[in-house]
């Protein structure tokens, strides 16, 4: 009895939080930016317009509801979703490649001669990985992934893309290897949210699909298994996510948009064994089990995690991301991206 009250209790608080951030979503200063400036970004010309229609301001209002009313208050079941074929995934509608390098324990990246090599096993490690996009399933986050994907290089004029990326963040929970733009944050501006990057005005929109689906429309993918790329909901950064094994618990606040079809060198292999830096001290490998927080139980922590997880995308909506400072999960190597492509 006593567990079903501190669960009915623990829920009760989740949906008061999120009324409060429903509330505060659905004010008219939040939803209206009032730009009235156009900047060029690489070869299209992005019209600075008003974030949030109404449209799109309901169907944030039901991603933050679905995130906190969808607590997985029975721990996680990664077992039961983890065996997903592979031949049941959607279809691969475009392909990108990425180049990327993991650093030595001191961060570096240069070539040392044999006889100044001091520990064989502390080398870089470079990788190739071939992804995958699902035009068809999350047409949307595809279109807006792309968009970074082949910018070209302007020492003068430079642009946002994904060759600056930098994986820093392993969530030991769900096991999602975490991975932005070098630079590129949110801020504010006429009381509206806006990227920018190197003194550039970008419009920020939020990568959301479409609610209603028509027939035939194939269905949203779980995240059943490692290798697939998935983007938060309520996140206005181009910032994406790679799961390094099934974790249902992120059906409910992000989306699948693409997977790993080739993985040269076991980057997903390698990257679970780099130390990351929690609240609760250094790990050396993701776990299977939910992290427990602050001595409770597996329930409570799950509560616990997607109820910060909920804070922490309302506060990057408003522009907040003083929390992105916070060390959790933060990965104790460099991890970037050296290239990357469409094929």
């Amino acid at each position: 009895m006593r567990v079903v009250s501190a669960l009915l209790l623990a829920v009760a608080i989740q949906l008061a939080d999120g009324f409060q951030i429903i509330n505060r979503l659905a004010t008219p200063q939040a939803s209206s930016v009032g730009l009235k400036m156009t900047k060029h970004y690489g070869d299209e010309t992005f019209a600075a317009q008003e974030i949030s229609s109404d449209q799109q301001r309901r169907t944030l209002i039901q991603q933050v509801a679905q995130s906190v009313v969808a607590v997985p208050i029975l721990g996680y079941s990664n077992s039961a979703s983890a065996a997903i074929d592979v031949s049941s995934l959607p279809q691969v509608t475009h392909k990108v490649f990425m180049d990327i390098r993991i650093s030595r324990r001191d961060g570096t990246f240069y070539v040392k001669r044999p006889e100044n090599v001091e520990d064989p096993t502390d080398e870089p490690i470079y990788a190739h990985l071939v992804l995958g996009l699902y035009g068809n399933v999350a047409p949307n986050c595809v279109q807006q992934f792309l968009k970074y994907v082949d910018v070209p290089f302007d020492l003068d004029n430079p642009n946002p893309g994904y060759s600056t990326t930098r994986f820093s963040t392993l969530d030991t929970e769900s096991g999602l290897l975490i991975g932005g733009i070098s630079g590129l944050d949110v801020t504010t501006l006429a009381g509206g949210n806006v990227l920018q990057y190197k003194g550039k005005v970008i419009p920020a929109k939020l990568w959301l699909e479409n609610t209603k689906k028509e027939e035939g429309t194939p269905p949203p993918v779980p995240h059943g298994r490692k290798g697939l790329l998935t983007h938060r909901n309520l996140d206005l950064t181009p910032s994406f996510g790679v799961t390094t094994r099934g974790s249902s618990s992120l059906d409910s606040s992000h989306t699948v948009f693409g997977c790993v079809l080739e993985d040269t060198n076991g980057f997903l292999e390698k990257v679970i064994d780099i130390p990351a830096m929690t609240s609760d001290g250094i790990v050396t490998k993701t776990s299977d089990e939910p992290v427990n927080v602050g001595g409770g139980t597996a329930i409570a922590s799950s509560l616990f995690t997607a109820q910060r997880r909920v804070f922490r995308d309302a506060a990057k909506t408003f522009g907040d991301s003083r929390l992105d400072r916070l060390p959790d999960g933060k990965l104790l190597r460099r991890i970037e991206v050296t290239q990357v492509g469409s094929l």
